[in-house]
């Protein structure tokens, strides 16, 4: 897919239109995207998909990545879906632009930093015990709805300093109302305004007032008590100022909250969704892992146990691989560009689907087995070749937090349980805002000896 150039040294990348007709790769895109750039991901590096008035294109190949990600990434935005996510995250860190999204993401940066990693480290091995004596009392869970709940609990603590158990279930599904509606508007041909009261619009609102609800009185307490939350990011945030003294406004605050509870904890319970289900079809993935937890000594803070667990996170890094919970990176040109020989208009729109671009059999053999020794120390690949927390200025900027969550949640649950698939057949992954199992994963809880 990717030519090498031996004469000038640099990679050549290809742009080529599409063989199928345009109505069939729209119908085939709203039935099952998945499917749909999983089938043209082997046909060429950048391929036209012959959209006329608003050209739109597929990127597949690592340097095309780069291309638009690092080199030409000023002159790109997130356009359609940063249209969509505003409606319910307002301008947050995940859906502004430019300068703002620069200034954004410098303040937020040092909640992810070593010494607050080891911070979140104990809460969340805290969340994960408190996990781990309800599911003594099981026999069976939706392994999905499960981790929802966990995940809420963990970003809500290590970034709000907040206990949400009593609210737990509401602000889940909240949660989860507000991505299926997200998802819907952004691959609906027309985008109805949210003021417009139709039903799924009204259901939007009434998700988004009850996360609100919970921000508000956070933020009271906060205003109130400052000196509860020093530690996380909402106490990080009530502190910062501007080159003139000014503190951020009330609505900022609250548009980084939301971005943080659905960007920060429904991606990772997704993953760990895949992961538990994968590793349950796998009995020789399952038995080193097991075999990994009882040797290592992990002692000390939790953050460190991550040196002491490789295989671990070769696990996740395979999952990572194969169910990217952002399966799909947009973006659009905010001017003209000349890159891969040729000139794109302002408004192009370019698709990155990690999902397929990780289905690259030049890159990774026999890409839909579930194996973990891909990641093994020493294996390198190419830039961009793996790119599951994105890259260049919007890359994820939690992505370590993300690493250790699931790391630490793994270890604390296979140390106590085993989980069995109900079902038989392979999961299915469903394209939301971020890749989840569709219609949850059922599973078999069992009390390790």
């Amino acid at each position: 897919m990717v030519h090498y150039d031996n004469l000038g040294g640099d990679f050549m990348v290809t742009v080529q239109d599409i063989a199928t007709p345009r109505l069939q790769n729209y119908l085939e895109f709203m039935r099952d995207p998945i499917a749909f750039f999983t089938r043209v991901q082997p046909i060429g590096d950048v391929i036209s998909l012959k959209t006329g008035i608003s050209p739109t294109f597929v990127v597949n190949s690592p340097e095309a990545i780069r291309e638009i990600l690092i080199r030409q990434d000023q002159s790109f935005i997130k356009g359609r879906t940063t249209t969509v996510l505003q409606r319910t995250v307002g301008k947050g860190l995940l859906t502004t632009e430019g300068e703002r999204h620069a200034t954004q993401r410098k303040y937020i940066q040092p909640a992810f930093y070593k010494d607050a990693l080891e911070r979140y480290a104990h809460a969340i091995i805290d969340e994960t015990e408190k996990l781990g004596e309800r599911l003594e009392h099981e026999q069976e869970v939706d392994m999905h709805t499960v981790m929802m709940r966990l995940t809420l609990s963990i970003i809500t603590r290590t970034m709000f300093s907040t206990n949400v158990s009593e609210e737990e279930k509401e602000l889940a599904d909240a949660v989860t109302t507000t991505i299926e509606q997200s998802v819907k508007i952004l691959f609906s041909p027309v985008m109805i305004p949210a003021s417009v009261p139709t039903k799924a619009n009204l259901k939007h609102k009434e998700a988004i007032q009850t996360l609100e609800a919970m921000i508000e009185e956070v933020l009271m307490a906060a205003k109130d008590h400052p000196e509860w939350f020093e530690d996380s990011l909402l106490g990080m945030m009530m502190a910062v100022t501007d080159e003139n003294g000014n503190r951020l406004r009330d609505r900022e605050v609250r548009d980084q909250m939301m971005t943080m509870l659905l960007a920060g904890h429904e991606t990772t319970a997704n993953l760990l969704g895949w992961l538990f289900a994968e590793i349950a079809r796998h009995p020789e993935v399952e038995r080193r892992l097991i075999d990994e937890l009882e040797t290592a000594e992990l002692r000390g803070n939790p953050f460190n146990w991550m040196r002491e667990l490789p295989y671990t996170q070769q696990i996740i890094d395979e999952g990572l691989r194969l169910y990217p919970p952002a399966w799909l990176i947009y973006r659009e040109l905010d001017e003209p560009v000349e890159m891969f020989g040729r000139s794109f208009k302002e408004g192009s729109t370019f698709m990155i689907c990690p999902y397929a671009v990780h289905r690259n059999e030049e890159v990774f053999p026999n890409p839909s087995a579930f194996d973990p020794d891909r990641f093994a120390a020493g294996n390198k690949y190419a830039p961009f070749s793996y790119i599951p927390f994105g890259g260049g200025s919007r890359s994820c900027i939690g992505s370590r937090f993300a690493m250790l969550e699931a790391t630490l949640i793994l270890t604390v649950l296979y140390k106590k349980f085993l989980f069995h698939n109900v079902r038989l057949q392979a999961p299915v992954p469903e394209p939301l805002i971020s890749l989840r199992i569709k219609d949850g994963w059922p599973m078999k809880v069992e009390k390790r000896g």
